[in-house]
């Protein structure tokens, strides 16, 4: 159904904006066909990481405490300490093995004081007088080694430089083999996973636009060579600004294939929705005269969309406040 509206508006012309509404002459050209894609943002496999304790034990804090959600952290930098626990069994074969290790450096050590003299006076040959004091050295690092099995906690490091992102630490809890616990990612490296449900060809061109209206050029990095669920995994890095935006964030993915069609590019804000759902585009027809337009279209990236059927070229199409003259019945 085709209206016409009468609205209280200055006339416009070529590129003016008069009254919130913006009209241009608009021209048949060829773009690229595009994909729409679901995805949604994932850090830079090469700037996060994650902390996992090697062994079962208790989380201790280092000094300071344990770093918080949104704090920078620096390569190398203790976040935690894990405390294996010590089984009674064990217990038992470790001191077994420290008595049997003070016996040796007690038996060494009387050997060595019996021999220092005898080396003084040159009765007996420096070479064996060295190699006693060897191996005491030796046995009090293994003595020493033992010790340190009971009482120093793993250290646990941050793999990169980066923001904590996901916490689970706390002072006492018991960590599992391989638990996460903390990970680690570079607000500045972020990438898109998109699904595609076929084999993507040559990507030219990629944007992704978030919930918000903001709109995202993308770089195509690489497509998985096996499905997941049913669907073929796409990463692009984000180019450009990534101030505001998180890991987990879904977006819509617009990718331009080397494939092009024919058709009027417009701005998304041109594009409205009627009272019955059909897809309308605003013409300026005559001074203070607008008349909708039902068009089909196409998704072209994170800012256009292509008008593929519906409006001609060299029509003047209103671009910005198209919303408001939807509202006029």
């Amino acid at each position: 159904v085709h209206r016409s509206y009468l609205v209280a508006l200055p006339m416009v012309t070529g590129l003016r904006t008069v009254g919130g509404v913006t009209v241009v002459c608009v021209r048949a050209n060829g773009a690229s066909e595009a994909v729409e894609l679901p995805g949604r943002i994932i850090p830079d496999p090469n700037g996060s990481g994650f902390v996992q304790a090697s062994t079962g034990g208790r989380l201790l804090p280092p000094a300071g405490g344990f770093p918080r959600l949104g704090t920078r952290v620096s390569r190398g930098q203790v976040l935690a300490f894990v405390s294996p626990p010590v089984q009674t069994v064990d217990v038992s074969d470790m001191r077994q093995r420290q008595g049997e290790l003070d016996q040796q450096i007690s038996i060494v050590e009387r050997r060595l004081s019996r021999l220092e003299p005898l080396g003084r006076s040159g009765a007996v040959a420096q070479a064996q007088l060295d190699e006693a004091r060897l191996e005491l050295q030796g046995l009090k690092d293994r003595r020493s080694a033992l010790d340190r099995v009971r009482l120093e906690p793993e250290p646990l490091v941050a793999p990169v430089d980066g923001v904590i992102a996901e916490a689970t630490a706390a002072a006492g809890m018991m960590a599992q083999p391989s638990q996460i616990v903390f990970q680690i990612i570079d607000p500045g490296r972020l990438w898109i996973e998109a699904l595609g449900f076929e084999p993507p060809g040559r990507l030219e061109t990629a944007s992704a636009r978030l919930a918000s209206g903001r709109s995202l050029s993308l770089l195509h990095k690489g497509s998985g060579l096996a499905d997941r669920n049913q669907a073929v995994p796409i990463q692009f890095r984000i180019e450009g600004d990534v101030s505001g935006l998180r890991a987990g964030q879904f977006v819509i993915v617009y990718a331009g294939a080397e494939d092009s069609q024919d058709g009027l590019a417009l701005p998304r804000a041109a594009v409205v929705r009627g009272s019955t759902g059909q897809t309308l585009v605003y013409e300026h027809t005559a001074p203070e005269r607008f008349e909708p337009r039902e068009v089909r279209t196409e998704p072209l990236d994170g800012e256009r969309v292509l008008v593929a059927a519906g409006l001609a070229g060299g029509r003047r199409v209103v671009t910005r406040g198209a919303e408001l003259l939807d509202q006029i019945r």
